[in-house]
């Protein structure tokens, strides 16, 4: 199995093709992210998937090989993520679609989108960020942008709000 870095300087070398193998390897894990961060708004998680990865591919070049791919990909899809919910109130879910549906097994989850469904997306991202995918806060705060003693407050605060709803 190839690396995602060998992957990626062969897609930068003119081997396009090679992306789909990264697309692959990574889109179970940008959906159930994607998931996570929406509580469960499959449509919207599938357009941050497709955004995270068309945006990744845009921006390949500015990639440093000395890091990870997929924490490089988290980040641009907790933005696509936040630039979502900034558009959320004109997104409409389309009633049909005549293309082929990829449904991953999501049914375990239905609790888990629950218990997050009354935080607002900044500290539902936050939360899943941390105690679903176990970033760090350092991690969290490189991903977000913001300071570490800001991403603690945050985390703090989602705990509170999920007690208080929760208990």
């Amino acid at each position: 199995m190839e690396s995602d870095i060998d992957l990626i300087n062969k897609t930068l070398s003119g081997g396009s093709h090679h992306y789909g193998v990264l697309i692959q390897r990574y889109s179970d894990y940008l959906f159930g992210l994607g998931m996570r961060l929406t509580a469960g708004n499959r449509a919207l998680a599938e357009d941050i998937s497709q955004q995270s990865f068309l945006k990744s591919y845009t921006y390949l070049a500015s990639f440093d090989t000395k890091k990870s791919y997929k924490h490089w990909l988290t980040g641009i899809a907790v933005n696509c993520f936040r630039d979502a919910v900034k558009k959320e109130q004109t997104y409409t879910e389309l009633e049909t679609i005549d293309e082929p549906v990829y449904a991953p097994d999501l049914s375990e989850d239905g609790e888990f989108f629950r218990l997050i469904k009354p935080l607002d997306p900044e500290h539902r991202s936050l939360f899943t960020l941390r105690y679903v995918y176990d970033h760090s806060v350092d991690e969290i705060a490189q991903l977000t942008q913001l300071n570490a003693g800001t991403v603690k407050s945050k985390l703090s605060r989602a705990m509170e709000v999920l007690r208080q709803c929760h208990t």
